[in-house]
């Protein structure tokens, strides 16, 4: 995928910052000690090359800030900048499905873009350290500290503008989500990176080999998270595929609703971590019609009052089956309350206006408009003009009035 112009913009800033701030290192401070900058660049690329990648497989993580952090104090501004670059520029992950990732099989703008967030990251923090009180080879409190805080702030800043810009969703709300959800590792992983350079520094270069055993240790246990997450998951889909075979209708249906869905949740301005729950809850909010009858599912006629009570029943009984899954316990709701009405008719509790999560009424939106321009069994699927004229119609009874022009605007884009 390439790059819209607002993010070339924001890349060429990027390069432009980080290209400043490398030649003034240069110009103010040297790599004296080879071995030293070579000891803390291996270990920077292979813990760098030991990536874990998210689920989508488009981003990963690493436990490279600890290493980071650890080169800052015991080598300097230069070399701890140098290093991480390089780390970047030569690192070699494994990524499932896609194998061995490296600087030659992959866009190029994404290496500028790692190598001169790098850059511009170590750079800060190594001028703050010194800055703040700290010496190259001497741990001070308060300033390693600080540039521990002050790195998942820069780091997380320029990942949101980024994201921001690229997926046209407000910045704020997009770094208030990176922020949590990566908050409580970095701090972990920073920790042991001060642990490291105090080990340097007391002990010297086998301390920090013996050191980076439990940080390679730390790298497992959350890469053993990652593939439960992913294994859970895993088994959500599956249940979903076999939704799909009760339900002929329910094929493509969760893709094509999660496109609706997050497109009227970035237009809302809803924030970062609202929009994932909501793309997981598109996915999943028919789960429950596992626990259907097929005939009734599949009925070519229109329903009869007690067959749609039994259809109503599918939200709490998906909401059921997703609370007992740790990680899907945020869409709970939004898949439960999928088909409660604005005006308070809906199902299964009978919410309304601002009782109802905003999600679950943007992804009912969704759903509704793809179900209206869908072939059923029981009757053809409506032109996209008629869809638009239903939306209006129940816009305020059905549909949350705001949610309703939003999703107008968008169709008519």
């Amino acid at each position: 995928m390439g790059l819209n112009k607002n993010t070339k913009f924001y890349l060429g800033l990027l390069v432009v910052l980080a290209l400043i701030l490398y030649i003034y290192l240069l110009f103010n401070f040297s790599i004296e000690n080879i071995g030293l900058f070579l000891f803390w660049t291996t270990l920077a690329i292979i813990v760098e090359s030991l990536l874990i990648p998210l689920p989508n497989n488009t981003m990963g993580v690493s436990v490279g800030y600890a290493i980071n952090i650890a080169t800052i104090i015991v080598g300097g501004p230069l070399i701890a900048t140098t290093a991480s670059g390089v780390a970047f520029l030569l690192r070699v992950p494994n990524i499932p499905g896609r194998g061995y990732v490296h600087l030659l099989n992959i866009p190029f703008y994404k290496s500028l873009f790692n190598i001169a967030q790098s850059i511009i990251i170590t750079a800060l923090m190594s001028l703050c350290y010194l800055g703040w009180g700290g010496g190259v080879g001497v741990f001070v409190t308060i300033p390693t500290i600080l540039i521990l805080l002050l790195g998942m702030i820069i780091n997380t800043s320029i990942i949101s503008g980024f994201m921001s810009l690229s997926g046209n969703t407000p910045f704020v709300n997009t770094w208030i989500g990176n922020i949590r959800g990566t908050l409580t590792s970095s701090i972990a992983v920073g920790t042991m990176g001060i642990i490291i350079s105090l080990a340097f520094i007391g002990y010297g270069y086998g301390a920090v080999i013996l050191f980076f055993g439990p940080l390679l240790l730390a790298r497992y246990s959350f890469r053993l998270y990652m593939e439960m997450r992913n294994l859970y998951l895993s088994t959500i889909q599956a249940l979903n595929k076999t939704i799909e075979a009760k339900d002929s209708y329910t094929s493509g249906h969760a893709n094509r609703v999660g496109e609706y869905a997050v497109d009227l949740a970035k237009a809302f301005g809803l924030p970062f971590t609202s929009i994932e729950n909501i793309k997981t809850a598109a996915i999943l909010h028919d789960i429950g019609k596992i626990g259907i009858n097929d005939n009734i599912l599949n009925k070519a006629s229109k329903l009869t009052a007690e067959e749609y009570q039994e259809i109503m029943r599918h939200p709490s009984i998906g909401a059921d089956i997703i609370c007992k899954v740790d990680f899907l316990r945020d869409i709970t709701v939004i898949v439960k309350h999928h088909h409660e009405r604005y005006d308070g008719n809906g199902y299964p509790d009978g919410l309304s206006g601002d009782e109802i999560p905003i999600e679950a009424s943007v992804l009912m939106i969704a759903d509704s408009y793809d179900a209206m321009t869908s072939d059923r069994p029981y009757r053809k699927a409506l032109t996209a003009e008629e869809a638009v004229l239903e939306l209006r119609k129940n816009s305020g009874t059905q549909f949350h009035p705001e949610l309703v022009e939003k999703f107008i605007a968008i169709l008519g884009q």
